[in-house]
């Protein structure tokens, strides 16, 4: 059994490179059901397999730099009855392999679950082919797949045993490197679909998605209630396919302001799910899009990329003052 604790967190908070959170979940997951096979192009260190590649080298496949190829020995898997795990760079399982994912994983509603590590801002040092800032948009478009971002460790190991249950295609994005937040304990019950508030408020509402983001709209919270007065609701969105459209109308009815706050482009990602299920009501609440603002960023480290965008509570705060209209000082 894994032992929830800050520090095994610690040790396995860095998101795609070895120890990877998702590994340490999988082999959960490959202690309980034989019938998984893991493919990765060329990645197996990287993504954290080594311990699992050990433990059980007859459910792993090394394919090579060949990420489409991948998908189509995966699809084959499928159809032969394996539950299978793609894994490799976010930019790579989803931009590269569209046209495989669209069909094999989509319109065939195979059984691959594709987790895409360094997502988001993840490998600024590596350039922008290695950024992965649309990934939600291109995988929430492909029809039949579920599409996730955890907040934590603790929620991607639940996440990695929830998938193991579902039937059908699934993209998994983990952001982040060292350092991640611990949001969750042990006895978080994790539900595909069923959206989290972290905290209950009124007037606004913070709905965030991924790692980062769930915690520094958690810090964003604290400054606009010791700032302002104005406690906000903070709920962790971290399933964005299918969405919880009973928790958004809910705050759509009782909030002034919707805030999505993502780790992705504010076209088509979180933000545009939420605007999605705004037009369908008559309201006077409104939407403020925090993210990306679909422009190339200036290279280096993630933490550097994400002050750049106005991804860090500090910015998060003064853009929602600016929608309530408040000046800042």
């Amino acid at each position: 059994m894994i032992e929830y604790n800050k520090r095994n967190m610690r040790s396995w908070s860095i998101m795609g490179i070895n120890p990877s959170i998702w590994s340490v979940g999988f082999n959960e997951v490959a202690d309980e059901r034989k019938d998984l096979a893991v493919i990765t192009a060329d990645l197996s260190r990287f993504s954290g397999l080594e311990r699992m590649t050990a433990k059980y080298p007859e459910m792993f496949y090394n394919v090579g730099i060949a990420e489409q190829n991948m998908i189509g020995i995966a699809a084959g898997m499928a159809m032969e009855g394996y539950q299978t795990y793609v894994t490799t760079y976010a930019p790579f399982v989803t931009y590269r392999c569209a046209d495989q994912v669209r069909h094999l994983m989509g319109n065939m509603n195979l059984n691959i679950k594709a987790i895409g590590s360094s997502a988001g801002l993840t490998s600024g040092w590596s350039g922008t082919a290695l950024l992965a800032i649309s990934d939600i948009a291109l995988m929430r478009s492909i029809p039949n797949m579920t599409v996730l971002s955890p907040a934590d460790c603790t929620e991607a190991i639940k996440m990695m045993q929830a998938i193991s249950e579902v039937e059908g295609p699934v993209y998994m994005r983990l952001c982040g490197t060292t350092g991640i937040p611990m949001i969750y304990n042990d006895d978080y019950d994790f539900k595909i679909g069923k959206a989290v508030t972290l905290q209950k408020g009124t007037k606004v509402a913070l709905i965030a998605t991924g790692v980062s983001m769930v915690s520094e709209a958690q810090k964003a919270a604290q400054l606009l209630e010791s700032e302002l007065g104005v406690k906000p609701t903070v709920v962790n969105m971290h399933t964005i396919k299918p969405i919880d459209d009973e928790c958004i109308n809910e705050i759509i009815d009782t909030h002034e302001l919707i805030v999505s706050i993502e780790e992705h482009n504010i076209l088509g990602g979180l933000g545009s799910a939420i605007a999605e299920i705004m037009t369908l009501k008559k309201t006077e609440c409104q939407q403020l899009f925090i993210g990306i603002n679909d422009a190339n960023c200036k290279m280096g480290s993630r933490s550097f990329m994400l002050k750049q965008v106005g991804l860090v509570a500090e910015d998060i705060v003064l853009k929602i003052k600016g929608s309530l209209g408040i000046k800042n000082d």
